[in-house]
């Protein structure tokens, strides 16, 4: 298909300006087109506001901001969308007016040109319905804020290219936004089980369940969210709910209808008081209730949604951890919760209104259906892909992902029709290292055997991709730090990208490499190479990586990682260069922070990093290396395993790990 080089977008409103900035901030031209010149300066306002907040950031300067509004091109010109080559639709929410909005979009652009509807309230099917092309014609539904919020829902129509619809799935990925796939239903999916969140907690209020900040509190612990339902209504706007509501309730029944409460507030013009503690109808706080009623509508729905094939587990949860800000999901929630209590609160919940529980929580036959799938594999050719789909949390390795990828690695090295194996991290990460908080939460509890069963688990996955028939690829685009890193060493080839960032980050956070990072890395780049890169954390991008024999080839970011199946590398450790004399030095390092290495200046720069980390980690990482370079590549590997609870044992593991959540500065105390 056509590259998408400039893009369209026709309302310069809130939504629309917010569209065209995320645009314009990634490089792409874009003409924003409204009816009056009054309503795109308006628009451009809104985005000069937007830009000022990231100058006084710091995340750009004032030449960035020039440049980023000198690809805006506003007119009143409808005309000009003729050299766009994607037109994104953002006007307000009148079916007829954007039908016929299409009809003269549908004239003007060329034949190659995209069609997008960033409706939250009609089918795309039928604002395609009286196209000539309706099959070009696609739903991309943004959240606010739509430049800064990941999530964009994909809604292909009944007619849409399937083509079309990939395509701008790979334009979005590309682009720094996170696409899911949704069917063409009321609602999409986000809205379907959130709006129902949002009335649940008016209906709690208007019968007497609890005052608002109850019902705010209680929702922000359940559902481990910032802001509760009340506190959201205000920030979004309060109308917006109701509508959104009546909007659901036309279509699927009068579960989803406001309350009148809702209807009420609306009327008076009024945001939720959040601070009200007072009870209506002498009702008393009952956290049970509120407890039950919230999660039985929002969950209700969600496995609804996945029961009529709207949307499946997986992408659901990622709809709301990107666009909502959830820390979990709906189906993540409901394995926390346990299946069978959340199947007794939906039946609670859906019952008065006559509806039915969904089949995947009463057929254990259909329970599948609400797995979650963060590890997944896909074959093109004679090619099989491993794809992390965790992009929001940076592709962490926890227990279940390193669960699934061992399944997927089995999968794939079981098949005879491919040669290949790449894997591949969704987002701007490759893996960005291993789950922290899993980590923490081990250690908190005491059970240590739990990261060493972890770890030693990790290894042997990591030992069947090392032992794999099939020759296997790690495609470095984005971080690759840590237990990622590590991964990637596993594999017979890596292939950076200028977004590569790759580093061993574990001695600055009191722990080492433990999957084979002190192992697999002095083999590949030699002793001094491994603890320079060990001991200091320093973190070096694709070209200095292939310099040092760590990737084995530099591309440009592909636009489909699909096709890295016609990559075929011929020669390892292809741009490695000679040692240096000054390299080779580290060599002796032993991890001694008065090391007299250290105080030479030509490594100072190093000296300076290798100061902040644990000394108990950085001594212990350069032992490893150096006792276990002789040994057996299995050997060697046990020796991580073997010091792994002493490691994290340590008061220093605990200070260095928790820095990573709570952002402070570790002091390191060597205990």
């Amino acid at each position: 298909m056509k590259p998408i080089a400039t893009v369209g977008v026709v309302g310069a409103g809130t939504m629309g300006s917010a569209i065209a900035q995320h645009f314009v901030m990634k490089g792409l031209p874009v003409i924003l087109v409204d009816q009056q010149q009054q309503f795109l300066e308006r628009g451009v306002g809104y985005m000069r506001d937007s830009l000022g907040e990231a100058m006084q950031r710091g995340l750009i300067d004032q030449q960035a901001f020039d440049q980023i509004l000198g690809r805006l091109h506003c007119t009143t010109d409808q005309a000009e969308l003729a050299r766009a080559d994607l037109v994104v639709e953002a006007i307000f929410e009148n079916l007829e007016v954007k039908k016929g909005l299409f009809a003269e979009l549908e004239k003007l652009v060329s034949k190659d040109c995209i069609l997008a509807s960033n409706t939250s309230s009609f089918l795309i099917s039928e604002i395609a319905a009286d196209l000539q092309t309706p099959e070009r014609v696609v739903g991309v539904h943004y959240f606010y804020h739509a430049a800064k919020n990941k999530l964009v829902e994909l809604i292909p129509g009944r007619k849409s290219d399937p083509g079309i619809v990939a395509a701008l799935e790979n334009f979005y990925a590309y682009y720094d936004k996170t696409p899911i796939l949704v069917k063409d239903a009321p609602g999409f999916a986000v809205n379907r089980f959130f709006v129902p969140w949002l009335n649940e907690a008016a209906r709690l209020y208007e019968e007497g369940c609890g005052s608002i900040a109850f019902i705010d509190r209680v929702a922000c612990e359940v559902f481990g969210v910032g802001m509760g339902p009340f506190a959201l209504m205000n920030a979004t706007g309060v109308p917006i709910a109701m509508h959104a509501a009546d909007g659901l309730a036309s279509v699927l029944g009068a579960f989803y209808a406001p309350a009148e409460i809702l209807h009420r507030q609306v009327e008076a013009k009024q945001d939720w008081d959040v601070e009200d503690t007072l009870l209506l109808n002498n009702g008393s706080d009952q956290k049970d209730v509120v407890t039950r009623r919230l999660v039985g509508a929002s969950l209700g729905v969600a496995v609804q949604m996945v029961d009529e094939g709207v949307v499946d587990a997986t992408p659901a949860d990622l709809g709301a951890r990107a666009g909502l800000r959830w820390p979990v999901g709906p189906f993540e929630l409901l394995e926390k919760l346990g299946a069978e209590n959340v199947r007794a609160m939906v039946e609670s919940v859906f019952s008065p209104w006559g509806l039915p529980v969904p089949a995947c929580l009463v057929d254990a036959a259909q329970a599948d259906k609400l797995r979650l799938d963060w590890v997944t594999t896909e074959v093109v050719g004679d090619s099989g892909f491993i794809i992390f789909n965790l992009p929001d949390r940076m592709n962490p390795l926890g227990e279940e992902v390193m669960r699934q990828l061992d399944r997927c690695v089995d999968q794939l090295n079981a098949r005879s029709d491919i040669s290949k194996i790449f894997i591949h991290g969704k987002g701007k990460a490759f893996i960005a290292g291993a789950d922290i908080k899993f980590f923490l939460d081990a250690m908190a509890a005491g059970d240590l055997e739990r990261i060493q069963s972890f770890t030693e688990f990790g290894q042997q996955v990591l030992n069947k991709i090392g032992a794999s028939g099939k020759t296997t690829y790690a495609y470095l685009d984005g971080l690759a730090l840590g237990g990622g890193l590590e991964l990637a060493l596993a594999c017979d080839y890596r292939i950076g990208t200028r977004r590569s960032v790759l580093a061993f980050p574990e001695t600055g956070i009191g722990i080492y490499p433990g999957l084979g990072g002190t192992q697999r890395a002095s083999r590949l780049i030699g002793v001094a190479r491994a603890k320079q890169l060990i001991a200091s954390g320093q973190f070096i991008n694709a070209q200095q990586a292939y310099a040092y024999g760590l990737v084995d080839a530099v591309v440009e970011p592909l636009f489909d990682w699909r096709g890295l199946a016609e990559v075929s590398l011929e020669q390892c450790q292809a741009g490695r260069v000679q040692v240096t004399a000054q390299e080779l030095e580290f060599a002796q390092f032993n991890g001694d922070l008065d090391h007299p290495l250290l105080a030479r200046e030509e490594h100072a720069k190093l000296a300076k990093a290798i100061s902040r980390k644990a000394p108990i980690a950085l001594k212990t990482a350069m032992n490893l290396v150096d006792r276990g370079f002789g040994l057996d590549l299995q050997k060697g590997l046990q020796l991580e395993l073997d010091g792994l609870k002493r490691i994290f044992a340590t008061e220093d593991a605990r200070t260095g790990l928790s820095s990573i959540l709570s952002g402070k500065k570790p002091n390191y105390i060597g205990k």
